[in-house]
Protein backbone atom coordinates (compact mmCIF):
# COMPACT_ATOMS: atom_id res chain seq x y z
CA UNK A 1 0.00 0.00 0.00
CA UNK A 2 2.77 2.42 1.02
CA UNK A 3 4.28 1.74 -2.44
CA UNK A 4 1.17 2.46 -4.53
CA UNK A 5 0.83 5.94 -2.19
CA UNK A 6 4.64 6.72 -3.38
CA UNK A 7 4.24 6.39 -6.76
CA UNK A 8 0.71 8.11 -7.29
CA UNK A 9 2.27 11.14 -4.75
CA UNK A 10 5.53 11.15 -7.40
CA UNK A 11 3.51 10.79 -10.59
CA UNK A 12 1.40 13.76 -9.10
CA UNK A 13 4.17 16.32 -8.63
CA UNK A 14 6.07 15.50 -11.93
CA UNK A 15 3.55 16.91 -14.78
CA UNK A 16 3.04 19.80 -12.53
CA UNK A 17 7.05 20.50 -12.16
CA UNK A 18 7.10 20.11 -16.53
CA UNK A 19 4.79 22.17 -16.93
CA UNK A 20 6.41 25.14 -14.32
CA UNK A 21 9.85 24.00 -15.81
CA UNK A 22 8.67 24.80 -19.54
CA UNK A 23 6.54 27.93 -18.60
CA UNK A 24 9.69 29.87 -16.60
CA UNK A 25 12.08 28.75 -18.77
CA UNK A 26 10.33 30.35 -21.79
CA UNK A 27 9.75 33.28 -19.67
CA UNK A 28 13.51 33.80 -19.26
CA UNK A 29 14.41 33.00 -22.98
CA UNK A 30 11.32 35.02 -24.53
CA UNK A 31 14.03 38.21 -24.28
CA UNK A 32 17.02 36.75 -25.45
CA UNK A 33 15.16 35.22 -27.89
CA UNK A 34 13.58 38.58 -29.32
CA UNK A 35 16.67 40.17 -28.81
CA UNK A 36 17.78 37.54 -31.41
CA UNK A 37 14.49 37.42 -33.37
CA UNK A 38 15.91 41.35 -34.24
CA UNK A 39 19.20 40.67 -35.21
CA UNK A 40 17.79 37.98 -38.09
CA UNK A 41 15.56 40.54 -39.35
CA UNK A 42 18.21 43.93 -39.12
CA UNK A 43 21.38 41.92 -39.52
CA UNK A 44 20.72 39.34 -41.57
CA UNK A 45 22.22 36.66 -39.02
CA UNK A 46 21.09 32.87 -40.15
CA UNK A 47 18.38 31.00 -38.65
CA UNK A 48 20.59 28.41 -37.83
CA UNK A 49 22.88 30.70 -35.83
CA UNK A 50 19.90 31.96 -33.72
CA UNK A 51 18.52 28.03 -33.36
CA UNK A 52 22.43 27.61 -31.89
CA UNK A 53 22.60 30.53 -29.63
CA UNK A 54 19.13 30.00 -28.05
CA UNK A 55 20.34 26.35 -27.54
CA UNK A 56 23.54 27.24 -25.78
CA UNK A 57 21.82 29.43 -23.48
CA UNK A 58 19.34 26.94 -22.05
CA UNK A 59 21.37 25.03 -19.93
CA UNK A 60 22.48 28.50 -17.97
CA UNK A 61 18.68 28.96 -17.69
CA UNK A 62 17.66 25.73 -16.38
CA UNK A 63 20.40 26.18 -14.08
CA UNK A 64 18.35 28.88 -12.63
CA UNK A 65 14.75 27.74 -13.26
CA UNK A 66 14.86 24.30 -12.40
CA UNK A 67 14.59 25.14 -8.50
CA UNK A 68 12.34 26.89 -9.07
CA UNK A 69 10.34 24.42 -11.04
CA UNK A 70 10.84 21.85 -8.47
CA UNK A 71 9.48 23.97 -5.36
CA UNK A 72 6.40 25.31 -7.14
CA UNK A 73 6.14 21.64 -9.19
CA UNK A 74 6.36 20.51 -5.57
CA UNK A 75 3.65 23.09 -4.04
CA UNK A 76 1.26 22.87 -6.77
CA UNK A 77 1.09 18.68 -6.16
CA UNK A 78 0.24 18.65 -2.34
CA UNK A 79 -1.84 21.76 -2.55
CA UNK A 80 -4.02 20.27 -4.92
CA UNK A 81 -4.18 16.74 -2.89
CA UNK A 82 -4.92 19.08 0.73
CA UNK A 83 -7.46 20.61 -1.67
CA UNK A 84 -9.50 17.14 -2.44
CA UNK A 85 -8.80 15.96 1.04
CA UNK A 86 -6.78 13.06 0.06
CA UNK A 87 -4.04 14.52 2.26
CA UNK A 88 -7.00 13.76 4.95
CA UNK A 89 -8.03 10.56 3.78
CA UNK A 90 -4.16 9.33 4.77
CA UNK A 91 -3.86 10.85 7.93
CA UNK A 92 -6.94 9.01 8.77
CA UNK A 93 -5.82 5.96 7.47
CA UNK A 94 -3.19 6.12 9.52
CA UNK A 95 -0.28 7.35 7.77
CA UNK A 96 1.66 10.14 8.71
CA UNK A 97 3.56 13.15 7.27
CA UNK A 98 6.71 11.21 7.27
CA UNK A 99 5.08 8.46 5.47
CA UNK A 100 4.23 10.56 2.77
CA UNK A 101 7.99 12.13 2.48
CA UNK A 102 9.99 9.73 0.08
CA UNK A 103 8.62 10.58 -2.91
CA UNK A 104 9.41 14.03 -2.59
CA UNK A 105 13.06 13.06 -1.20
CA UNK A 106 12.93 11.18 -4.45
CA UNK A 107 11.79 13.64 -6.70
CA UNK A 108 13.97 16.76 -4.98
CA UNK A 109 16.90 14.36 -5.09
CA UNK A 110 16.39 13.90 -9.09
CA UNK A 111 16.21 17.05 -9.68
CA UNK A 112 19.20 17.95 -7.49
CA UNK A 113 21.27 15.66 -9.50
CA UNK A 114 19.71 17.14 -12.78
CA UNK A 115 21.27 20.40 -11.65
CA UNK A 116 24.37 19.34 -11.05
CA UNK A 117 25.20 17.60 -14.00
CA UNK A 118 23.87 20.84 -15.71
CA UNK A 119 26.55 22.78 -13.74
CA UNK A 120 28.91 20.76 -13.36
CA UNK A 121 29.54 19.22 -17.47
CA UNK A 122 26.70 21.73 -19.61
CA UNK A 123 27.16 25.12 -18.41
CA UNK A 124 31.02 25.32 -18.93
CA UNK A 125 30.94 23.81 -22.61
CA UNK A 126 27.44 26.11 -23.43
CA UNK A 127 29.23 29.10 -22.40
CA UNK A 128 32.11 28.56 -24.10
CA UNK A 129 30.31 27.37 -27.44
CA UNK A 130 27.88 30.75 -27.17
CA UNK A 131 30.90 33.00 -26.38
CA UNK A 132 33.17 31.31 -29.98
CA UNK A 133 29.50 31.39 -32.00
CA UNK A 134 29.09 35.02 -30.65
CA UNK A 135 32.41 36.15 -31.90
CA UNK A 136 31.94 34.46 -35.34
CA UNK A 137 28.39 36.15 -35.69
CA UNK A 138 29.86 39.51 -34.22
CA UNK A 139 32.89 38.94 -36.61
CA UNK A 140 31.01 38.60 -39.77
CA UNK A 141 28.70 41.43 -39.28
CA UNK A 142 30.28 43.91 -36.86
CA UNK A 143 27.36 46.36 -36.51
CA UNK A 144 25.97 43.58 -34.20
CA UNK A 145 27.75 44.64 -31.46
CA UNK A 146 27.52 48.50 -32.27
CA UNK A 147 25.08 49.57 -29.78
CA UNK A 148 23.63 53.94 -29.93
CA UNK A 149 24.40 56.28 -26.88
CA UNK A 150 27.33 53.93 -25.54
CA UNK A 151 31.17 53.85 -25.93
CA UNK A 152 31.86 50.76 -27.41
CA UNK A 153 35.39 48.94 -27.16
CA UNK A 154 34.87 45.70 -28.36
CA UNK A 155 37.65 46.52 -31.58
CA UNK A 156 40.74 46.40 -29.46
CA UNK A 157 42.77 50.07 -28.88
CA UNK A 158 39.52 51.68 -30.51
CA UNK A 159 36.69 53.26 -28.88
CA UNK A 160 33.60 54.22 -31.15
CA UNK A 161 30.43 56.17 -29.91
CA UNK A 162 27.21 56.66 -32.09
CA UNK A 163 24.89 59.33 -31.00
CA UNK A 164 22.63 57.75 -33.34
CA UNK A 165 22.30 54.44 -35.19
CA UNK A 166 19.37 53.75 -37.75
CA UNK A 167 17.79 50.74 -37.10
CA UNK A 168 17.43 50.20 -41.09
CA UNK A 169 20.45 50.96 -42.44
CA UNK A 170 22.79 50.66 -39.67
CA UNK A 171 24.09 54.70 -40.72
CA UNK A 172 25.59 56.30 -37.76
CA UNK A 173 24.72 59.86 -36.74
CA UNK A 174 27.24 61.70 -34.33
CA UNK A 175 30.35 59.98 -34.39
CA UNK A 176 33.20 59.84 -32.22
CA UNK A 177 36.28 57.65 -32.27
CA UNK A 178 39.27 57.58 -30.34
CA UNK A 179 42.02 55.36 -31.79
CA UNK A 180 45.14 54.35 -30.00
CA UNK A 181 46.40 51.70 -32.35
CA UNK A 182 49.51 54.27 -32.91
CA UNK A 183 50.24 54.41 -29.04
CA UNK A 184 52.46 57.40 -30.64
CA UNK A 185 50.37 59.12 -32.73
CA UNK A 186 46.72 58.60 -30.82
CA UNK A 187 43.58 60.44 -32.80
CA UNK A 188 39.98 61.43 -32.47
CA UNK A 189 37.80 61.38 -35.07
CA UNK A 190 34.55 63.09 -34.89
CA UNK A 191 31.90 62.62 -37.95
CA UNK A 192 28.62 64.03 -38.74
CA UNK A 193 27.51 60.30 -40.35
CA UNK A 194 29.30 56.86 -40.60
CA UNK A 195 28.56 53.33 -41.67
CA UNK A 196 30.55 50.17 -40.92
CA UNK A 197 31.37 46.90 -42.98
CA UNK A 198 33.00 44.36 -42.84
CA UNK A 199 34.29 41.31 -44.69
CA UNK A 200 34.90 37.88 -43.22
CA UNK A 201 36.80 36.39 -45.86
CA UNK A 202 39.73 39.15 -45.80
CA UNK A 203 39.42 39.47 -42.34
CA UNK A 204 39.22 43.21 -42.69
CA UNK A 205 36.63 46.27 -41.19
CA UNK A 206 35.89 49.46 -42.81
CA UNK A 207 34.55 52.36 -40.92
CA UNK A 208 33.37 54.86 -43.38
CA UNK A 209 33.06 58.29 -42.17
CA UNK A 210 31.48 61.56 -43.94
CA UNK A 211 32.11 65.05 -42.97
CA UNK A 212 34.43 64.77 -39.93
CA UNK A 213 37.80 66.28 -38.14
CA UNK A 214 40.44 64.65 -37.20
CA UNK A 215 42.76 65.32 -34.24
CA UNK A 216 46.36 64.64 -34.35
CA UNK A 217 48.77 64.53 -30.77
CA UNK A 218 52.11 64.22 -30.66
CA UNK A 219 53.65 61.70 -28.27
CA UNK A 220 55.44 64.81 -26.48
CA UNK A 221 51.21 65.99 -26.13
CA UNK A 222 53.18 69.33 -27.01
CA UNK A 223 52.25 69.30 -30.88
CA UNK A 224 48.20 68.49 -32.24
CA UNK A 225 47.12 68.51 -35.81
CA UNK A 226 43.61 68.91 -37.26
CA UNK A 227 42.47 67.84 -40.64
CA UNK A 228 39.13 68.37 -41.90
CA UNK A 229 37.47 65.94 -44.35
CA UNK A 230 34.46 65.39 -46.52
CA UNK A 231 34.95 61.57 -46.75
CA UNK A 232 36.98 59.13 -44.78
CA UNK A 233 37.97 55.59 -44.57
CA UNK A 234 39.56 54.07 -41.06
CA UNK A 235 40.80 50.52 -42.06
CA UNK A 236 41.87 47.73 -39.58
CA UNK A 237 42.76 44.39 -39.52
CA UNK A 238 40.28 41.37 -37.92
CA UNK A 239 43.15 39.14 -37.78
CA UNK A 240 43.80 41.32 -34.49
CA UNK A 241 40.52 40.86 -33.24
CA UNK A 242 40.60 36.74 -34.12
CA UNK A 243 43.71 36.28 -31.78
CA UNK A 244 42.77 38.07 -28.78
CA UNK A 245 39.84 35.64 -28.68
CA UNK A 246 41.59 32.47 -29.54
CA UNK A 247 44.46 33.46 -26.79
CA UNK A 248 41.76 34.75 -24.35
CA UNK A 249 41.61 32.91 -20.97
CA UNK A 250 38.02 31.38 -20.36
CA UNK A 251 35.87 33.52 -18.26
CA UNK A 252 35.04 32.28 -14.71
CA UNK A 253 31.66 30.15 -16.12
CA UNK A 254 33.17 28.28 -18.92
CA UNK A 255 35.76 26.96 -16.29
CA UNK A 256 34.95 23.43 -14.98
CA UNK A 257 35.72 22.48 -11.31
CA UNK A 258 39.33 21.63 -11.53
CA UNK A 259 39.66 24.42 -13.81
CA UNK A 260 38.47 26.69 -11.13
CA UNK A 261 40.76 25.02 -8.71
CA UNK A 262 43.74 25.23 -10.59
CA UNK A 263 43.00 29.49 -10.85
CA UNK A 264 42.27 29.50 -7.59
CA UNK A 265 45.68 28.61 -6.56
CA UNK A 266 47.19 31.04 -8.72
CA UNK A 267 45.13 33.99 -7.47
CA UNK A 268 46.12 35.84 -4.33
CA UNK A 269 43.68 34.61 -1.27
CA UNK A 270 41.59 37.94 -0.76
CA UNK A 271 41.34 39.47 -3.79
CA UNK A 272 37.93 40.49 -5.34
CA UNK A 273 39.41 37.88 -8.49
CA UNK A 274 40.09 35.40 -5.84
CA UNK A 275 36.45 36.10 -4.01
CA UNK A 276 34.42 35.84 -7.44
CA UNK A 277 36.44 32.26 -8.16
CA UNK A 278 35.52 30.91 -4.83
CA UNK A 279 31.38 31.57 -5.12
CA UNK A 280 31.33 30.47 -8.81
CA UNK A 281 32.55 27.19 -7.20
CA UNK A 282 30.11 27.05 -4.29
CA UNK A 283 27.75 27.63 -6.81
CA UNK A 284 28.23 25.04 -8.70
CA UNK A 285 27.28 23.01 -5.38
CA UNK A 286 25.04 25.35 -3.76
CA UNK A 287 22.29 25.81 -6.67
CA UNK A 288 21.75 22.29 -7.46
CA UNK A 289 21.83 21.44 -3.42
CA UNK A 290 18.36 24.35 -3.13
CA UNK A 291 16.78 21.94 -5.56
CA UNK A 292 16.78 19.83 -2.85
CA UNK A 293 15.56 22.09 0.07
CA UNK A 294 12.84 23.39 -2.21
CA UNK A 295 11.12 20.28 -3.65
CA UNK A 296 10.75 19.06 0.49
CA UNK A 297 9.73 22.55 1.34
CA UNK A 298 6.98 22.55 -0.82
CA UNK A 299 5.54 19.88 0.74
CA UNK A 300 4.72 22.00 3.97
CA UNK A 301 3.30 25.12 1.94
CA UNK A 302 1.15 22.99 -0.54
CA UNK A 303 -0.07 21.71 2.85
CA UNK A 304 -1.14 25.51 4.08
CA UNK A 305 -2.76 26.61 0.60
CA UNK A 306 -6.16 24.11 1.37
CA UNK A 307 -9.11 27.09 1.90
CA UNK A 308 -7.14 29.24 -1.33
CA UNK A 309 -7.09 26.61 -4.18
CA UNK A 310 -3.71 25.49 -5.98
CA UNK A 311 -3.48 29.02 -7.93
CA UNK A 312 -2.28 30.41 -4.46
CA UNK A 313 -0.29 27.57 -3.99
CA UNK A 314 1.47 28.60 -7.30
CA UNK A 315 1.97 32.28 -6.40
CA UNK A 316 3.08 31.00 -2.52
CA UNK A 317 5.67 29.00 -4.57
CA UNK A 318 7.07 31.49 -6.95
CA UNK A 319 7.29 34.00 -3.36
CA UNK A 320 9.14 31.84 -1.73
CA UNK A 321 11.74 31.24 -4.50
CA UNK A 322 11.80 35.09 -5.19
CA UNK A 323 12.63 35.37 -1.41
CA UNK A 324 15.73 32.97 -2.21
CA UNK A 325 16.91 34.38 -5.18
CA UNK A 326 17.42 38.07 -2.90
CA UNK A 327 19.01 36.31 -0.58
CA UNK A 328 21.43 34.88 -3.51
CA UNK A 329 21.62 38.17 -5.36
CA UNK A 330 22.45 39.84 -1.72
CA UNK A 331 25.11 37.46 -0.91
CA UNK A 332 27.12 37.58 -4.03
CA UNK A 333 27.30 40.72 -3.61
CA UNK A 334 28.50 40.83 0.08
CA UNK A 335 30.68 37.62 -1.11
CA UNK A 336 32.35 39.60 -3.67
CA UNK A 337 33.12 42.66 -1.99
CA UNK A 338 34.84 40.14 0.88
CA UNK A 339 32.49 41.54 3.51
CA UNK A 340 30.93 38.19 4.05
CA UNK A 341 32.76 35.16 3.96
CA UNK A 342 32.45 34.21 -0.40
CA UNK A 343 32.14 30.20 0.94
CA UNK A 344 29.49 31.32 3.29
CA UNK A 345 27.81 33.75 0.85
CA UNK A 346 26.61 30.86 -1.36
CA UNK A 347 25.02 28.44 1.58
CA UNK A 348 23.82 31.27 3.19
CA UNK A 349 20.38 31.20 1.02
CA UNK A 350 20.47 27.26 1.31
CA UNK A 351 20.55 27.56 5.44
CA UNK A 352 17.82 29.78 5.52
CA UNK A 353 15.74 27.51 3.21
CA UNK A 354 16.60 24.54 5.28
CA UNK A 355 15.88 26.45 8.48
CA UNK A 356 11.87 27.46 6.73
CA UNK A 357 11.91 23.46 5.48
CA UNK A 358 12.65 22.30 9.20
CA UNK A 359 10.07 24.40 10.89
CA UNK A 360 6.95 24.64 8.49
CA UNK A 361 7.29 21.01 8.05
CA UNK A 362 7.14 20.11 11.84
CA UNK A 363 4.07 22.72 11.97
CA UNK A 364 2.18 20.99 9.60
CA UNK A 365 3.22 17.35 11.04
CA UNK A 366 2.09 18.45 14.56
CA UNK A 367 -1.16 20.15 13.22
CA UNK A 368 -4.10 17.46 14.17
Amino acid sequence: MKRIIHIYIFKEIIPNFRTALIVFTFLVLAGRILRLTEWMVNHGIRLSQVLLIALYSLPYVLFYTLPMATLVGSTIAFSRLNEDNEITALKSSGTSLFQILPPVVTFSMISYLLASFIAIYLIPISKSSSSRLLFEVARSNVSIGIKEGVFNDSIPDLVLYANRISAHNQIMEGVFIFDERDPGLPNTITARKGSISSDPNQMSLQLHLIDGSMIMVGKDLESSKMLRFDSYDLNMDLSDITNGFSSRSKSRKEMSISELRHQLKKTKTGTVGYNKLTMELQRKFSIPFACLLLGIIGFPLGLMTRSKGRSWGTALGVAIFVIYYILLSGADSLGRTGRLNPVLAMWIPNMVMGAATYVLFWHKARDK
